[in-house]
């Protein structure tokens, strides 16, 4: 910690901590601030009591509130508290740091709001009358910030705001641009469909402030090319090219200008010049931000906010019950206009806020080793957002009643356990590894590359079902289903042909049944009730077991095209109704190679049966092979039944099987060759 230390002398500076007086107070506080600060101090301590901080007469009114300068460490004592003075402001805040302020540690002391005494009727002339900024900690564009040991409470907004601030800009409009291109070395050229700034633009750095801040932002463009960036090409006075940085995204996209720049030039994606407009902004992003070990609860609307940030670590926090105006989320990484860069989110405590995480825009998150909890309705756990962009890890949490959908990207999820929530896999390429979900539904192949590996699901029927599957192929990777799902349904969704399930394991214990997806299923256990396929697409089962009391599987599927092979279908009891394989409409249905066992049967019904009892009828059965398979009974009972298929049936194949105890009822169309009967 920096030295000397200087303690805040009350009567010198006017100060009062009695909770009186504060309009004196926090003038008296921001005064002994700057004299400290100027006379070498570098340690702010403020003793116990209560200090009001005033409501000021405006919102966001710069003389209420105490304003932190740079070098310094402020320390609260553990029974100091700053309470801000009850008011109908929509915007305040307690502490705030500005841009140019720098190397600032914060510990300790209570930060209190004035949300239970609030005037929330009055509405600003430029807000929204929902007084959702009324903030503890504002940090707008400042670096190098420590805030720790600290609790914050009870604010109409956030616990804690992180911000950015323009600096300078300017407009680059249709008068400063001219159609083509710029070549790698910054030559114009012709190109169709672009246009570039001119030799009439003001694109230099003249300003006084880029000598602090070095960089370049592209907002609110009109006439582009939707869904287009932006090259910028950077130049020495005399006109030599520097570098370029391509494909900036506009609004929170940076260009950071080099040393010995002059100026630039930019190119745009447009169809003509003719009503282009875009504005060329530098700003100041609140930089390596800590926050560490606070308590953070009660507030309205977010416990900490990122709304233009770049590096900030959210370390080892309990926050808590944030709920009242929207979003209500424990942190919101929702920027906007400026970047949500590089956040750090670890060892945290959420509990009980209306949303734990939102990830809402932003690039480059790690979400690891937290606790979520929440209970109730309607709640929402960590979510992110199709827009954030980057690297996103979540690893290694504990969610209890609180769920986790993701539409971003390529996320990374490892090592995270789930009970009484959701998981909902939506964007493209999510990688979801080594999961504990108990009492929790999994959704996936919601879009395209999900792979999903090394998870257990424990499941007590608590909620209707377990397992969801879109459209998109998926891949499943040893997956263990135990389950009790006492009829409420254990899968649902169509599933892709292209699918691949590898070592998916399932058992009910209810042996209440289930509907497969459409996929490639390899080395799979299924103890669930009678497997059922109703829906189009490709089924293939390779090496897989599939084991119940009386029925194992049934295809009533038309457009369906089912093979099994290499497999082991077991009946531990007497069969079942119908069969216990019981084709009742299929595209193509083949069985191959694979044991079909019922050593405990005494029933006459038949262990593979084609077509339905009663009446003959059209068939819906339309290809068959049944080759190369052990069949086995206790007793003499149909091994492999056709004779009622369709009165229009095609001829199918039955060969090389050998059947214990069993018997062939087949169709005089059939093909009927080697089948071993013993």
């Amino acid at each position: 910690m920096r030295t000397p230390i200087y303690e805040l002398e009350l009567a010198r500076w006017g100060v009062y901590n009695d909770g009186t007086h504060p309009v004196e107070t926090t003038r008296g506080i921001n005064t002994a601030l700057k004299w400290a600060k100027e006379n070498g101090y570098k340690t702010f301590k403020v003793p116990d009591g209560t200090y009001l901080i005033a409501k000021g007469t405006q919102p966001g009114d710069s003389e209420a509130r105490v304003n932190l300068v740079s070098e310094m460490d402020f320390l609260l004592s553990d029974k100091a508290v700053f309470q801000k003075e009850t008011n109908h402001y929509e915007i305040y805040s307690v502490l705030y740091l500005g841009t140019g302020v720098k190397n600032v540690t914060i510990k300790g002391g209570t930060y209190r709001g004035d949300r239970d005494t609030h005037n929330y009727s009055i509405k600003g002339d430029y807000t929204g009358g929902t007084h959702e900024w009324g903030t503890g900690i504002n940090i707008v564009g400042a670096e190098n910030v420590e805030i720790q040991g600290l609790k914050l409470e009870k604010f109409t907004g956030d616990g804690i705001t992180i911000n950015a601030s323009t600096i300078t800009g300017s407009a680059i409009t249709e008068l400063s641009v001219e159609t083509g291109g710029l070549d790698d070395y910054g030559n114009p050229i012709p190109s169709n469909g672009k246009i570039r700034t001119n030799n009439r633009s003001v694109t230099n750095f003249d300003h006084s402030a880029y000598n602090i801040y070095r960089n370049i932002y592209f907002w609110l463009p009109q006439g582009i090319t939707p869904n287009s960036k932006v090259d910028v090409f950077y130049y020495r006075k005399d006109g030599t090219f520097i570098k370029s940085d391509k494909q900036i995204r506009y609004y929170s996209g940076e260009s950071i200008i080099p040393d010995g720049a002059d100026y630039f030039r930019a190119v745009f994606e447009a169809p003509s010049t003719k009503g282009f407009v875009v504005n060329r902004m530098t700003v100041a992003i609140s930089k390596n931000i800590i926050i560490k070990n606070n308590d953070i609860g009660h507030n309205r609307r977010q416990g900490i906010s990122l709304v233009g940030s770049d590096g900030v670590q959210i370390l080892e926090n309990i926050i808590h019950h944030t709920n009242g105006t929207a979003p209500q989320s424990g942190i919101d990484i929702e920027p906007g206009f400026f970047p949500g860069r590089n956040t750090t989110i670890e060892r945290n405590k959420f509990i009980e806020n209306r949303i734990q995480i939102v990830m809402a825009d932003g690039e480059n998150v790690l979400i690891k080793g937290n606790y979520f909890e929440q209970t109730g309705q309607g709640n929402v756990g960590v979510h992110g957002h199709a827009g954030f962009r980057g690297e996103i890890v979540i690893s290694d949490n504990i969610f209890s009643g609180s769920g986790l959908t993701l539409h971003p990207e390529n996320v990374q999820v490892s090592n995270n356990k789930f009970s009484n929530g959701e998981v909902n896999l939506v964007g493209k390429n999510i990688t979801f590894t080594n999961a504990s979900l108990f009492d929790t539904s999994l959704s996936s192949g919601n879009q395209e590359g999900q792979i999903i590996t090394n998870v257990s699901i424990q499941h007590n029927g608590i909620r209707p079902g377990i397992l969801y599957f879109g459209n998109y192929k998926v891949q499943f990777n040893n997956i263990n289903v135990n389950a009790k799902t006492q009829g409420k349904g254990l899968i649902f969704g169509n599933g892709n042909n292209e699918s691949i399930y590898d070592r998916f394991l399932i058992e009910d214990i209810d042996k209440k049944g289930t509907i497969l997806p459409a996929g490639v299923y390899n080395q799979c256990n299924f103890e669930a009730g009678v497997l059922t396929i109703n829906r189009g697409g490709a089924y293939t089962f390779t090496s897989c077991f599939m084991k119940d009391k009386g029925n194992i599987i049934t295809v009533n599927s038309q457009q369906g095209n089912v093979t099994i092979q290499q497999s082991i279908l077991e009946i531990t009891e007497n069969i079942g109704y119908g069969a216990a394989i019981y084709i009742l409409g299929a595209q193509n249905i083949k069985i191959i190679n694979s044991k079909i066992l019922a050593p405990n049967n005494t029933n006459a019904t038949p262990l593979i049966k084609l077509g339905p009892y009663g009446a003959p009828k059209p068939t819906t059965i339309f290809n068959a092979t049944i080759k190369e398979n052990t069949i086995y009974t206790k007793t003499s009972i149909p091994g492999i039944e056709t004779t009622n298929a369709g009165v229009d049936a095609p001829p199918y194949l039955v060969e090389d099987n050998t059947l214990y105890n069993a018997k062939l009822y087949l169709s005089s169309k059939d093909i009927n060759l080697n089948n071993k009967l013993l």
